[in-house]
């Protein structure tokens, strides 16, 4: 029989979702199942029958319909961007700047600004957009400057221009690159209409699973999140078979895009230190300044009035100075921040301590990696953010909803990459470790995971800001404290000041972590290089995003 599994992966798949089918509904018989909280998959069809398909077809194609609206306009406005970037150096660091604070600006922050700003339904269509518009830059721009050296060339020599350099060389080669970040985003649009109806519309699967908990429909709760689910992992599934099938050719041009580059001396390295980081203090202020303009820019173009919106001044101004009428609610700011700095963190080790053992027994045991590694996989492209009023029914409303939430956003980045990393161990070293008689678990430890440090500080860097996103979530809907809490207070009490305030600081929080764990990634890639050569990564940019999904 493991004979068979391991020779069959489709069967092995098979084998383990049946499985994983007869032990979830085996729960309530073994008291497992969270003081009935946790109904089996024949309660769960059961309760879609009782409802009637409209219910839910209603509901979904409500929030179809906003994240389709979001993912165009996103996506739009990401590849314009990234053209932009491609064609004036001048502002390509600056508009990355700016992808990386949209990426790092959790939305659920943001979602109760958007709520009051926008009119009712907008809110969401603007937080999808708004999720896929880091992913769609980044596989853009990798697309775009992953063009094969020699035609850019050659096209030159027959004295072509940069328009024709992008038009025949520049588009060719980004499709692959550019179709795999669409299809990443499509989940994240559907993530971002589900938050957003979190917090303010009158129809969609978000609503609809909201209401189902706060009336303890616990099966109707757990088939609104299965459909979500369902529905992204199948738009996920349709649009990478698009892919191949359009671009039957893209897997050399991606394999040979991802492959690691040789490390050879490097201009910027050979400037003295003092140099470098004064261009990078230089690149940090210009995309402050960047980030400084678009907000600016979105208060003017929507035309927000100033009961509501609060400019760049406006929010320093009440951080540092005492207000003249009302309570001073500021002195809350930083034990609010203190309390979604832990819940982040907590998140975050959770996740990253299951991913490490997941990749681990997957990489001692074929049995298990065959039979349930595909499952694992498959569920990247589940928006787990938006599962949040699940897992509160089965978790509670304390700590344990934090850590749940926390941890299954950032479990699947971390064992993408994780198990990426231990899968690509030298031939040289393996065969030596064998030559060694040394056993799966010893190689492990000694050989597979020294080497997937780089991959995992990579994760973690994108871990970090869904880290955050996922304890806002929590802290407002299970354990009413923190600033995610506090944000939906200030929203409903009218405190723009504060909510506006605490947009910012989390924000802050979130790319100042970001900024730090990318330099431990470059110390730990100088540490293994054994210089301070510039970081290698073993991935392509555009397959790291596959996490945002």
């Amino acid at each position: 029989m493991r004979e068979r599994l391991l020779r069959s992966p489709k069967l092995a798949t098979c084998a383990g979702v049946v499985l994983l089918l007869v032990l979830w509904q085996m729960l309530p018989l073994l008291s497992l199942d969270a003081g009935g909280t946790i109904p089996g998959p024949l309660e769960i069809v059961a309760q879609i029958g009782d409802d009637g398909p409209d219910l839910y077809l209603t509901n979904a194609w409500a929030t179809l319909s906003a994240a389709a609206a979001g993912y165009l306009w996103g996506n739009l406005f990401a590849i314009a961007l990234a053209l932009v970037a491609l064609t004036v150096p001048m502002v390509a660091k600056p508009i990355m700047q700016i992808g990386v604070f949209s990426y790092c600006l959790p939305i659920v922050a943001v979602g109760p600004l958007f709520a009051v700003v926008f009119e009712e339904g907008v809110a969401r269509v603007v937080l999808a957009g708004l999720s896929v518009f880091f992913t769609t830059l980044v596989a853009v721009s990798t697309g775009l400057r992953a063009a094969d050296r020699t035609s850019l060339d050659l096209v030159t020599a027959y004295g072509g221009g940069r328009w024709m350099l992008l038009r025949k060389v520049r588009v060719v080669a980004s499709l692959p690159s550019v179709l795999t970040g669409l299809q990443i985003a499509a989940p994240a649009a559907l993530l971002g209409a589900i938050i957003g109806e979190y917090i303010g519309a009158d129809s969609g699967l978000g609503v609809l699973m909201i209401s189902s908990q706060q009336s303890m429909q616990i099966p109707r709760t757990w088939a609104v999140a299965l459909l979500g689910a369902l529905i992204a992992g199948v738009v996920y599934a349709v649009l990478g078979l698009a892919g191949r099938k359009l671009l039957p050719w893209a897997g050399s041009l991606t394999a040979a895009a991802s492959a690691p580059v040789s490390a050879g001396p490097l201009t910027a390295q050979a400037r003295p230190a003092w140099f470098r980081a004064g261009a990078s203090a230089l690149a940090a202020v210009a995309g402050v300044a960047a980030v400084l303009l678009v907000w600016v820019a979105f208060l003017k173009i929507t035309g927000v009035s100033s009961f509501i919106g609060r400019s760049p001044s406006d929010v320093l101004t009440f951080l540092t100075t005492t207000p003249t009428t009302g309570d001073d609610t500021r002195g809350d700011l930083i034990s609010l921040a203190a309390l979604t700095t832990r819940d982040a963190f907590l998140g975050l080790a959770f996740g990253v301590s299951g991913a490490l053992i997941v990749a681990a027994v997957f990489a001692v045991s074929d049995v298990v990696r065959s039979m349930f590694s595909a499952i694992v996989l498959s569920l990247r492209s589940v928006p787990m953010i938006a599962m949040a009023p699940l897992i509160v029914l089965v978790a509670g409303r304390g700590v344990g909803s934090v850590v749940v939430i926390g941890g299954l956003v950032t479990f699947f980045p971390t064992l993408v990459m994780v198990l990426d990393a231990l899968q690509r161990v030298p031939k040289d070293s393996s065969d030596l470790m064998a030559a060694l008689g040394a056993g799966r678990w010893r190689t492990l430890v000694t050989v597979q995971l020294p080497m997937a440090v780089t991959a995992l500080l990579a994760s973690l860097r994108i871990a970090a800001p869904l880290a955050f996103t996922g304890a806002l979530l929590a802290e407002w809907l299970a354990t009413g404290q923190g600033l995610g809490y506090d944000m939906i207070l200030s929203m409903t009490t009218a405190r723009y000041d504060m909510l506006w305030a605490e947009v910012v600081i989390v924000t802050a929080l979130s790319l100042l972590v970001f900024a730090g764990v990318g330099l431990l990634d470059r110390w730990a890639a100088r540490m293994y290089a054994g210089g301070p050569v510039r970081v290698v990564e073993t991935r392509s940019s555009v397959a790291k995003q596959e996490v945002m999904a």
